[in-house]
């Protein structure tokens, strides 16, 4: 019989980093995953730029997964070959259609219809560093996109859902993140993404049985928390918690970094020994 072999896949803000972009309060439950063995991987709405020196601290051997799975960084050591771009020590692949069809379609509508929104394209660093207390390195990072196309919606809701539907019909998904609405490619998500870092988990060791821990606060979590073996919600203070359609998921007892902390160093204790991810090679 395969040995069990667990990853984490967690999404950051409002999860694992709180407001001040910290993980305060998650320190020994990131301990206890180094020391474990078990693979970190990231998978936030952020630009691959902006998630670099978190991966770097973090877990800078496990996949990186950005913009909400339009873009995967593998780490160079795993010797892929050909990626589209190298960042870092990453090589970074994108998935579905760029940033710049997507941009086409959604200012097109906009033109025809008169939706009221504004996105990343239009903004300048100093506008995000006012809107999200981000520091100017950390702005212009977050305005490096490839896949995907962040928007602030200054509409009605039911201009959202017409917009939404209109750009289904172009191949375009409005998924709901913790601040801003997501334009990306439909068929590409954190879900997807995920599914795709396993295979290669997969294929590198198939010796091993390889499960799924999700972390998640927002919508655009979905994917990747329903279709996880396990599936953690940290509750987010501001929008309440999220409910997914599986009746199997758990609930952190905290918002944040707080509750991540707890729930991981619970997740560990009860499924993880030191028998099961005590190979580096997992990362």
């Amino acid at each position: 019989m395969a040995k069990t072999a667990w990853l984490i896949c967690t999404d950051l803000d409002a999860s694992l980093l709180d407001a001040e972009y910290q993980w305060t309060g998650a320190e020994v439950a990131l301990s206890a995953v180094r020391a474990l063995g078990v693979p970190l991987v990231l998978n936030s709405s952020k630009t691959f730029a902006e998630m670099a020196p978190f991966a770097a601290a973090l877990n800078p051997l496990a996949p990186v997964i950005a913009e909400n799975g339009t873009a995967i960084g593998y780490p160079q050591c795993w010797g892929l070959g050909a990626a589209d771009v190298a960042v870092d020590s990453y090589s970074v692949e994108y998935c579905g259609m760029p940033r710049t069809e997507l941009l086409r379609i959604a200012h097109d509508l906009r033109e025809r219809k008169g939706y009221r929104f504004r996105g990343f394209s239009e903004m300048e660093a100093e506008a995000l560093t006012e809107m999200l207390g981000l520091d100017a390195k950390q702005a212009r990072a977050a305005l490096e996109r490839h896949g995907s196309e962040p928007i602030d919606w200054l509409d009605s809701v039911e201009a959202l859902e017409e917009f939404s539907d209109a750009l289904a019909g172009e191949g375009v998904a409005l998924v709901r993140g913790g601040r801003f609405e997501h334009l990306m490619p439909a068929h590409q998500s954190k879900g997807a993404a995920l599914m795709e870092v396993l295979q290669r988990y997969r294929s590198r060791q198939p010796e091993l049985q390889w499960n799924v821990l999700a972390i998640g606060d927002s919508p655009n979590d979905c994917s990747m928390l329903e279709m996880a073996d396990q599936a953690l919600v940290i509750p987010n203070p501001k929008r309440g918690t999220l409910k997914l359609k599986r009746p199997d998921y758990e609930v952190a007892p905290a918002p944040g970094p707080e509750g991540w902390g707890v729930s991981v160093l619970n997740f560990l204790s009860t499924q993880v020994s030191s028998t099961t991810n005590d190979d580096k090679r997992h990362e």
